[in-house]
């Protein structure tokens, strides 16, 4: 197996690792800010009002599809790039933004009707302007990605969101209800736009080259029409729910349904924005790709894991605490997720190899049969209101489509679930060893405490316990965390004359 020259390894090690320290950064900025405007919010708006935006999301979030057409990805992937490749997408994105911001204004009263909501028809118009506007940074930000220059993206990604944040926080301060959510969502896509274009140098020229649409076409065709197949499998629930159960349990539904993708999302997110243009660049190398999907997931499952159990067993008092007792309905079904969101934080690595491989056709077929599966299954579980279409999603999940979701991308790079499966073993042990003493702790405690105090007393014993048990059984993922902190450090601060740590330290 050819590799690059050690110079080359080395640099694209260094800008790897610089870029998701800076991914990291930017996901826990997010992270920080998004969390504190979410709990405000919820505790100034009610589940019914999440639930209007919710139910607007479902099919504006399947359109925004449409205005990326997976032209961005097609330029990571893609590495002999031009200027005509450039231009042409740009203005056939911006082409296809204002002709889906007139598509979803035209069907704004059938969102309307179908879900028995006038109110839904404003709102739907107000958020269809998205799609004209953020149409405009598709190109610039694929670069931004693809040259891993993840510092830029940080300052741009955690500007929009404080800036639409405090918007759609004073907003609801001063009672607009679901439109404070509108004016989140239409601020964070105009600021982004705006700081986009500030930083990036490049600028579109007038150029129209259909060839070179089309030598991106069959990547981005595929792609985008395997992310069409998953948006609706992994939304419909939403639609479903709101129709036939009402915005209430549809806004517990989403809020605990997003409480359990946050964390695990921005986990995976922080390696999938670096990892898929850094390992394009070496996509013809299959051992060394296996190699990194391996480590990518037991470096995920090092936070996911802790982080699903751990909510798991503190769901009562975290929701509680966070948000009020009227979001009491979202408790269970946050708990029933939480069994999902170790499965589904993994997958994106397997995301990768289809990518990297470039065989999007094979993932859009995957993605038509899983879709098939999981809408079967929510059908079923409408019978039993919310709770049963969370609990048929998992149940599915597991059961029929986990062993194919990792057999089919592995023969492409020799990985076989059995890998997978022993690659997080470890670390599910001491997750699930962490979790069960902090239940049983749970339990002992006052029953008169308040929720808050439960929840002080009980995530820092998790977060303690579990740390011990990754020392005390030397789980490798916790060891590489601990290898690549140092070597950050050293490399960082040698020059500076600061005392530099030993490899053999980190034991």
């Amino acid at each position: 197996m050819q590799h690059q020259p050690d110079g080359s390894e080395r640099s694209l090690h260094d800008k790897t690792v610089s870029g998701l320290l800076w991914s990291a950064l930017s996901r826990v900025g997010q992270q920080a800010v998004q969390f504190a405007i979410a709990i405000l919010l919820a505790r100034m708006l009610t589940p019914e009002e999440f639930g209007l935006i919710a139910m607007i999301t479902v099919f504006t979030g399947f359109a925004a599809f449409f205005s990326e057409m997976g032209f961005g990805a097609a330029i990571i992937q893609r590495q002999d790039i031009e200027q005509r490749h450039l231009s042409s997408i740009f203005w056939l994105n911006v082409a296809a933004g204002l002709i889906l911001t007139a598509i979803v204004m035209a069907l704004a009263p059938f969102i309307g009707y179908f879900y028995g909501n006038p109110i839904l028809i404003p709102l739907t118009l107000a958020i269809s302007l998205n799609f004209a506007i953020g149409s405009l940074k598709v190109v610039q930000n694929a670069l931004i990605t693809k040259n891993l220059d993840f510092k830029r993206m940080t300052t741009i990604e955690i500007l929009a969101i404080s800036v639409a944040g405090a918007i759609a926080a004073g907003m609801a301060i001063k009672g607009f209800g679901p439109w404070s959510l509108v004016a989140n969502s239409l601020s964070a896509t105009i600021v982004s736009v705006a700081a986009i274009w500030y930083v990036s140098d490049w600028r579109p020229q007038f150029v129209w080259d259909w060839r070179a649409i089309k030598e991106l076409l069959g990547f981005s065709a595929n792609l985008t029409g395997g992310r069409v197949i998953n948006y609706w499998t992994q939304n419909i629930d939403n639609m479903l729910i709101g129709r036939y159960l009402g915005a209430i349990p549809l806004g517990a539904y989403d809020r605990a349904f997003g409480l359990m993708m946050r964390p695990q999302y921005e986990v995976a997110a922080v390696l999938s924005n670096v990892m898929f243009p850094a390992l394009s660049i070496i996509q013809n190398d299959k051992r060394r790709i296996k190699e990194i999907v391996l480590k990518a997931g037991r470096a995920i499952a090092l936070v996911t894991f802790p982080m699903m159990m751990g909510l798991l067993v503190v769901a009562r008092p975290f929701v509680l605490t966070l948000y009020g007792e009227k979001w009491e309905g979202a408790i269970l079904i946050l708990q029933i997720f939480c069994l999902d969101g170790m499965g589904r934080s993994l997958w994106s690595t397997a995301g990768w190899i289809y990518l990297t491989q470039a065989r999007t056709d094979l993932l859009f077929r995957w993605l038509l049969l899983a879709g098939v599966v999981k809408i079967a299954s929510i059908i079923i579980g409408l019978h039993w209101g919310a709770v049963g279409v969370a609990a048929a999603i998992v149940l599915s999940g597991y059961i029929i489509l986990w062993y194919p979701s990792w057999a089919i991308p592995g023969r492409l790079i020799d990985l076989t679930f059995r890998e997978v499966l022993r690659n997080v073993a470890p670390i599910f042990s001491c997750s699930a060893a962490m979790a069960l003493a902090v239940a049983l702790v749970g339990l002992l405690l006052p029953t008169m405490w308040p929720p808050w105090a439960r929840l002080a007393a009980q995530v820092p014993l998790g977060m303690a316990l579990y740390t011990i048990l990754l020392r005390s059984f030397r789980i490798q993922a916790y060891s590489e965390a601990k290898k690549l902190a140092i070597e950050q450090w050293n490399m960082r601060y040698k020059a500076r004359g600061v005392a530099v740590i030993e490899q053999d330290q980190i034991h």
